[in-house]
Parts: structure tokens; sequence; C-alpha cells
């Protein structure tokens, strides 16, 4: 009995000392980590501005040192952005549009778009006259689409027929002032009946291409350079010293019928 009693208080001591051993468990802290006792002890930190408000603008991610390029990483081997070529309106115009006066047909035929729009053809047929750009300037007007030369022909006298009535219209005005000289007036005279006799002639040559009479072609239209000569030889004759009023319309009509006259010689040959 006696060795009952023992045993029971030695199973009684046990469990007391295990029922310590845990409540002295349970109760104590762990030690804390060197790091979280630093973070812990250390004074609170705001974010960085940087880290917290990231820029959205390309420029700020590549002025940092994550996105900036390196130098190693440049590449030395780009070609150079070739310059802009120059660029100017009047380089886009032919010569004549972009305001060269010295030729043309300002008065008659004012070059409006570029002569390149008669073809290559037309240009040739001009290119043998001793005024192409007037051959071309005046021709355009009336080109429809034939490029032969004795539709060049027909046009370019089409060009003179016209030419002459602005002349005529402008003669007469002048004819009709009561301020203009009466010595004028004689002058003007002879010019209305030189461009009225040119215009005869004009007709006369159109029935000669219809008869293939090559030969009077040339002649009525030899004769046309005349008739518009005569009017400046009246001024310089009879005109007292005044300046021929008509001198800038004869020189562009003269122009006109001299390359009439070399495209039907061009024909004969």
């Amino acid at each position: 009995m006696m060795e009952i009693n023992k045993f029971i208080l030695l199973l009684l001591l046990i469990y007391s000392s295990l029922i310590s051993s845990f409540a002295d468990g349970q109760g104590a802290a762990p030690a804390p980590s060197p790091v979280i006792s630093t973070i812990s002890s250390s004074p609170e930190q705001s974010p960085s501005p940087a880290a917290s408000t990231p820029s959205d603008s390309p420029s700020s991610l590549f002025s940092s040192s994550l996105f900036a390029p390196s130098d190693d990483s440049k590449s030395t081997d780009a070609p150079a952005e070739a310059p802009l070529p120059p660029t100017t309106a009047t380089s886009q115009l032919p010569k004549e549009a972009a305001g060269d006066s010295s030729k043309g047909l300002p008065l008659l035929f004012p070059i409006l778009k570029p002569l390149s729009a008669a073809g290559p053809v037309v240009k040739k047929i001009c290119d043998s006259t001793d005024h192409p750009t007037e051959c071309l300037a005046s021709v355009i007007p009336f080109h429809k689409g034939e490029s032969d030369p004795v539709s060049v022909l027909k046009m370019e006298m089409q060009a003179l027929r016209e030419g002459l009535k602005k002349a005529i219209a402008k003669a007469t005005a002048m004819n009709d002032d009561p301020s203009v000289s009466i010595d004028l007036k004689s002058c003007l005279d002879t010019c209305l009946e030189t461009y009225d006799s040119a215009l005869y002639d004009l007709d006369d040559a159109f029935e000669s291409i219809a008869a293939h009479d090559m030969a009077r072609l040339k002649t009525v239209l030899s004769a046309s350079v005349t008739d518009i000569g005569t009017c400046e030889e009246a001024f310089s004759e009879e005109g007292n010293g005044e300046d021929s009023p008509m001198k800038d319309f004869d020189d562009e009509l003269t122009k006109i019928a001299s390359n009439n006259l070399a495209i039907a010689t061009a024909l004969l040959r």
C-alpha cells in the first residue's frame, strides 16, 4: 500500500512539473529578430516622392539611370538624317509663269498653265520655230489633243486670227478717242487696214491647206508677216515722232505669224 502511494505522488510531481514548464513556455516572448528590432528601433522614414509618385512622362523615365541609354548602347553606325531639300513656290512653275516677261505673249496669250501640257510632239514642232515659247503659249489654248504638224499649224493660225482681233479692238478704241491726234489716227487707220489684210491672208491659208497647196500656203503666210510690219512702218514714217501704241501688240503678232511661216516651211521639206 505504501508503494502505491509513493507511485501516485511521483506521477503528480511529474504532471505538475510538465504543467509548469508548458505555462512558462507560453508566457515567454521569443527573442526579437535583429532585422525586426533594427526596423522597429529606427525612426519612421517617409517614402521617397520619386518612389511614391512616379512620373508618367517619357522624359522623366529616360532621365533616370534605369531607362537612360548607356554610352555603350549608342550606335555609332546610324546614318545621319539627310537635310530637307529647300522648297519654293517658283521652283514648281515654268520660267515664263514665274514672271519672266522677256518671253511669252502677255498681251495676247498669257501663260496660265505649264507649257508641257501641250505634249512632247507639239513641243518638238514648236522647237523648229524662231519663237518656241511663244508657239507653245499660243497653241495651248486651241490644243484639243491633235499633235500632227498640220493640226499644230492650224492652231497657230487660229491664234494669229484671235490676236489680230484683239489688236483691231485696241486700235479701234484708240481711233475713236477724241483726244488722239490726227497724225496718230492716220497711223491707226493704216494699222486697221493691215490687220484686216492679214485676216484675209489667213483665210487664204486655211483654204490652201484644204487644197493641199503648200506653195500658196507659204506665200500667204509670208504676206501676213509683212502686213503686221506695215503697221509699225506707218508710225515710223508718218507718226511725227510719236511712239507706236500698237508696238507691243505688233511684236507678239509678228512672232506668231513668223511661227506659222516656219511650221509651213518645215512641211515643204
